[in-house]
Order: structure tokens, then C-alpha cells, then sequence
């Protein structure tokens, strides 16, 4: 299980108990956590726990030139899909009209997404525009179908799990907490740069 863990965690894999429950469990230990946290150490990267949302995650003890290349080929691909998913994510509070927003653990159901899409008109156009860009982007028209299609897309991206592939029970992962933690850090941090149609994007959507 130590070596599962460590090459899970390297690919950026984000353990929490919905979506990996036995490297999770692995991790609860402290002695395999320590283990696991000397050998990362060797790599220049921690093992970083998320208490929000119970889980681990790897990052790199510093940002220097050996890493640099690495960081900002992430950052852009979490920045390509970062708004669409914002965007979900208040879609998601809307439709389901409450203040509770996803977090790791959380339960949505699909079915009950339906009578809301469709029977709100501004629901199921915020949802055409959602499905006009990736990565959520389709042509399919109807909007059980479009709903469908984002779910299957955010379970193919780690974001949803389900117990078994016949059920419209979707298990949120701790991906979305560092979502809201990616948000915190854009606000707060001063030393974020990006080019200026992005900076304008991020200023639209944050503040």
C-alpha cells in the first residue's frame, strides 16, 4: 500500500476517504504517514493535510527553478477548467436552493436535479452557456443530457465518484475543497501574476 499511496499522491491525486479509502486509511496511521512523509521528503515535496476536508495531498517544499517549469504547466491546467467549475458549483447552490456548498463527503442526486432545469428557464440557459465551453462542453441539446454529461465529466476528473455505475447517488471528492482553497489563495495572494485578460477573468468571477 506505501508504494499505491506515494504514486498516487505524485500524479497529484488528492486522497480523501470517498475517493481513495484505502490509501486514505493507509494514511491514518501514523507510522505509515511518517513513512510516506520521509520518502516525499527525499523528492523535495510534503505530504499536506487539508483539515477541512480530511485529506492529503502532495506539494513541493519550494518553488525554486527546478520546479518551476512543472508548476506553471499545472497552474494552467487548473486554470483552463477553474472557472467553469466556479460556475457549476453556483449553479449547483441555485438549483438545489440551499447555502451548502459541495465539499468532500457531500451527496447530489442527479434525478432531483431534473424538475429544476426544467421548469426554470434561466436555470437551463446557464447550463447552455456551461456546456459551451470545456471542459464541459457538448452538443448535446436536451438538458437531462447536457446535466448528465457535466456529472460523467467531473466523475471522469476525480471531482465525483459513485458506488456503483448505475446510480444517480454522486459522492463529492476532496477535490472541490481545493477548489474553495484555490480561491482563498487568489484573493489573498498579491504575488499572483497572469496575463491581463486572465486577471480580468479572475476579478469578474472573485470579487
Amino acid at each position: 500500500m506505501f508504494k499505491q499511496t506515494v504514486q498516487q499522491l505524485l500524479t497529484g491525486a488528492i486522497i480523501c476517504e470517498t475517493a481513495f479509502a484505502e490509501e486514505f486509511e493507509y494514511l491514518k496511521a501514523d507510522a505509515n504517514k511518517e513513512k510516506v512523509s520521509d520518502f516525499l521528503a527525499n523528492l523535495e515535496r510534503d505530504l499536506t493535510y487539508l483539515e477541512s476536508a480530511d485529506a492529503y495531498y502532495c506539494t513541493f517544499k519550494q518553488v525554486d527553478q527546478s520546479n518551476s517549469a512543472e508548476l506553471s504547466a499545472l497552474f494552467s491546467d487548473i486554470r483552463s477548467c477553474f472557472r467553469p467549475l466556479v460556475e457549476f458549483l453556483e449553479l449547483l447552490l441555485t438549483a438545489t436552493q440551499t447555502d451548502l456548498p459541495l465539499r468532500a463527503k457531500s451527496i447530489v442526486n442527479l434525478n432531483e436535479l431534473f424538475d429544476p432545469f426544467e421548469y426554470d428557464q434561466t436555470l437551463r440557459e446557464q447550463l447552455r452557456r456551461l456546456t459551451s465551453v470545456k471542459p464541459f462542453k457538448t452538443n448535446k441539446l436536451e438538458t437531462r443530457e447536457q446535466l448528465v454529461f457535466i456529472f460523467q465529466k467531473l466523475e471522469e476528473m476525480g471531482y465525483l465518484i459513485r458506488k456503483n455505475s448505475g446510480s444517480s447517488r454522486y459522492y463529492a471528492t476532496a477535490r472541490f475543497d481545493i477548489i474553495y482553497l484555490l480561491i482563498e489563495f487568489l484573493n489573498d495572494s498579491e504575488r499572483v501574476e497572469l496575463p491581463e485578460n486572465e486577471q480580468q477573468q479572475q476579478e469578474e468571477l472573485l470579487f
